[in-house]
């Protein structure tokens, strides 16, 4: 039943690849990503009403608690500038990290996962599409808002607050961790990366409550899609030493974090 299962994979979806290639091929998919959602920007006025509407929604399900995190993040300055710096710095950094561990730690499973991270931008990119959505601090009335940005980036969308994938992706990650190595002190500690980029997303303003709860859906929805194509994989065996594990986890980051921009972006 399961050589069906890995039978039914595509080839090129099943098999695993050399590190490096397996990098970048997680970096096209961000590329991708990023390039995807800018035709879908929504005008200011739709993206602001549709805000109003969303903070309506989670006061009625008493989930408004964006201006007590705000002022708690705001009050506290190396908070604010450590969320800041983490908001725009380490997400995708963290990812590629992780992923490259994967990939080393359990070759058998790595390629449903990656799968998986592939597949749940399908319905983020429809979230953000059908429903521009203004992120708190363009909202007259929260605390700390400076409004939408008078010269607007041509290289991304602003409206797309809607989905939250900088909280999807730690849910990934800490699922896709208990998945590989269930019994692993690590893997259970990754539990406690969801609630910290929660902090920081409401904390700076990017993102409501309600958008962890879509990015979160997409992760699920991106995982049942690996699951049907994959089916169910008995755990493999490391393709590597502990050593070169975390070596590779900690270089893909940092290269991913020094081509993100990293802290030298504020040099340049």
């Amino acid at each position: 039943m399961l050589r069906d299962s890995r039978r039914a994979a595509p080839a090129a979806l099943s098999r695993t690849y050399p590190l490096p290639l397996e990098m970048l091929i997680l970096a096209a998919v961000i590329a991708v990503w990023q390039l995807a959602r800018i035709p879908f920007e929504g005008s200011t006025r739709v993206a602001l009403a549709h805000a109003r509407d969303w903070i309506a929604l989670e006061r009625t399900l008493h989930l408004d608690i964006e201006p007590s995190v705000l002022r708690f993040v705001h009050s506290r300055d190396w908070l604010l500038d450590g969320a800041d710096r983490f908001y725009a710095n380490l997400n995708e950094a963290v990812m590629i990290g992780f992923m490259a561990i994967a990939r080393l730690l359990d070759p058998l499973r790595y390629p449903k996962l990656r799968t998986a991270y592939a597949l749940l931008h399908v319905p983020a990119l429809a979230v953000l599409a059908l429903y521009p959505l203004a992120p708190p601090h363009w909202v007259h009335g929260m605390p700390f808002a400076d409004g939408p940005p008078v010269h607007p980036s041509a290289l991304r969308n602003e409206t797309a607050a809607a989905v939250s994938l900088h909280f999807g992706g730690p849910v990934l990650i800490a699922v896709g961790s208990l998945w590989l190595r269930p019994r692993a002190v690590l893997s259970w500690l990754t539990l406690l990366y969801p609630p910290l980029v929660f902090v920081v997303i409401l904390g700076t303003g990017n993102h409501y409550v309600l958008d962890t709860l879509v990015g979160s859906a997409c992760v699920a929805a991106g995982l049942a899609a690996a699951h049907s194509i994959h089916g169910p994989l008995p755990r493999g065996i490391a393709g590597a030493g502990w050593a070169r594990i975390a070596l590779a986890g900690t270089g893909f980051g940092l290269v991913a974090f020094v081509i993100n921009g990293g802290f030298l972006g504020e040099l340049i």
